[in-house]
């Protein structure tokens, strides 16, 4: 399970989001600076004629010029004028021809790499068109005059035989039939070789302008001149780029970002969540006097234990709470002792247990104080009777017993702790235990089967989803204990009731009530 969500994403980094729009639209503004002129990467020529329909009479169509103009001749002749060193076919294939059906307008463009080869070779292909069209009409034309006047000569002597032949037999009607349709046909070919010499119906080109060139600049991908424009289009690339960087993160985000992940993730509703105060540097806020939201959640803890241990089997022993969390740094030693702190305040006779030997502060964070060196040795430890065991009297109903000073391994120290706990339960109604990460240490299972209650504790925006899943995993295979699920890291907002708060009592400011010796002493004198 991961934060992939991309209503989360945006909901959870919309500062992210704004940061880059800003930013975006800043840039955007900013003034252009000057253009550099920038060279020309090829050229464009373009030659315009007007086509003159020949009318039925031309022997080339409108339609045909473009194929006439791009393979056979045209091209050949226009290499050889340019001398031009490749095949015509490629040289053809430099130049595109269009026709404008509406306006007769015949175009043809070519763009090269200087512009005065792109006029030549524009202005040659209409030159060369233009002489190849009039040297092929001109010889269409002569072509159908010399057939049709062979054919009026073959008729007219063929004509004359028959004439001859009718003066010879003047009443045969097979010669007089055959004289007239000949005359006839001779008649007919006789019109049709005047309209060839009459009508001679030619396709023209005429030139309305010259090829000339015009530079092709490559600017690529520009920004719009005007700077309100620039801006406009700064702030949506930003809000895009914030958007997609949202959700890159969000994709490989490990960290629990809600509540509700949280819930989904452990499977089991947060009865408590801690609120998040810069007033605070993780000592007991839980103090007579104080009331709010911080110390307060502390207080619902300890309501909540105790409303869970009702249910349970009765018995004359202390109970025990095993204050857990997945990872460091989830505000499990605060929970500790501020849930111990809240214990007392109630009136119950408590004593808060450290076993978190690696990274011991539970003394601290109760006392006040770093742990000081003990001057017992471990193998000398068990053999120590009962009224020499460290045990801190903090106030009338908090006693503090951590080994952290006391030479050993975390593990040999923490079954030790264990052992003497039975030793010290008597009298005492509540034992709560701060423990090492779930997740990052092995000597805090063995504490797990002698809880009554495990209070597992994760940090909104802190604790890992992999650590989470790994706790909750082991949790549920070993503990027979119930199990009660508070998140930190949730930010403190307005309560309405603070202002039923006694501000100097819950005033950061003031030296904590817990200390022992000569620190209490130091703060009742100030």
């Amino acid at each position: 399970m991961n934060n992939t969500s991309p209503f989360a994403a945006i909901k959870q980094r919309w500062w992210l989001i704004i940061v880059f729009t800003a930013l975006g639209a800043l840039i955007g503004a900013i003034p252009q600076p000057e253009q550099v002129e920038q060279q020309a990467t090829s050229y464009d020529a373009t030659n315009t004629s007007l086509v003159n329909d020949g009318g039925n009479a031309a022997s080339v169509s409108v339609s045909q010029i473009p194929l006439l103009a791009t393979a056979g001749e045209v091209p050949a002749r226009v290499a050889a004028t340019i001398n031009y060193s490749g095949n015509s076919a490629q040289l053809a294939s430099q130049v595109e021809v269009s026709i404008d059906f509406e306006t007769s307008a015949l175009t043809i463009s070519t763009e090269q790499s200087s512009p005065e080869r792109a006029e030549l070779i524009a202005n040659t292909f209409a030159d060369e068109l233009s002489g190849y069209l009039a040297e092929r009409q001109d010889a269409d034309i002569i072509a159908r005059q010399a057939a049709a006047q062979e054919r009026l000569d073959r008729l007219e002597s063929e004509l004359n035989d028959l004439n001859g032949q009718v003066i010879s037999d003047p009443n045969n009607p097979v010669l007089l039939a055959q004289r007239d349709a000949l005359a006839r046909e001779y008649g007919l070919a006789f019109e049709q070789n005047r309209e060839i010499e009459n009508d001679q119906g030619r396709l023209t080109i005429t030139t309305l302008e010259l090829a000339q060139s015009n530079a092709n600049i490559d600017r690529g991908l520009s920004a719009p001149a005007g700077r309100q424009t620039r801006g406009v289009m700064g702030l949506v690339i930003g809000a895009v780029i914030g958007t997609f960087a949202a959700l890159v993160l969000a994709r490989f985000d490990n960290k629990l970002r809600s509540r509700e992940q949280a819930e989904v993730l452990i499977g089991m509703r947060a009865r408590v969540m801690i609120p998040t105060t810069s007033k605070t540097s993780g000592g007991v806020v839980v103090q007579p006097g104080r009331q709010d939201p911080l110390s307060d959640s502390y207080r619902t803890v300890r309501n909540i234990v105790a409303f869970v241990q009702s249910g349970l089997v009765a018995t004359s022993t202390a109970r025990t709470t095993l204050v857990v969390s997945p990872g460091p740094g989830d505000g499990k030693t605060s929970l500790a002792a501020n849930l111990a702190a809240a214990f007392a305040e109630a009136g119950r006779r408590t004593i808060a247990v450290n076993t978190d030997f690696r990274r011991p502060r539970l003394h601290e964070a109760i006392v006040g104080l770093p742990t000081p060196d003990s001057a017992y040795l471990r193998e000398e430890f068990d053999e120590l009777p009962r009224k020499a065991l460290p045990v801190e009297d903090v106030s009338a109903n908090l006693k503090l017993f951590d080994l952290s000073g006391v030479i050993g391994s975390p593990g040999d120290m923490t079954r030790t702790t264990m052992r003497q706990i039975e030793r010290l339960s008597d009298g005492t109604d509540e034992i709560v235990i701060d423990t090492s990460p779930v997740g990052a240490t092995a000597e805090v299972l063995e504490l797990v089967p002698h809880a009554d209650i495990i209070v597992l504790i994760a940090r909104i925006g802190h604790t890992s989803i992999q650590a989470t899943e790994r706790t909750i995993s082991i949790l549920r295979d070993m503990a027979t204990a119930p199990i009660i699920l508070v998140l930190g890291g949730e930010r403190m907002s307005w309560n309405p009731y603070d202002e039923y708060t006694d501000k100097r009592a819950s005033s950061p400011f003031l030296p904590p009530k817990f200390g022992t010796g000569k620190e209490r002493e130091r703060q009742a004198t100030e």
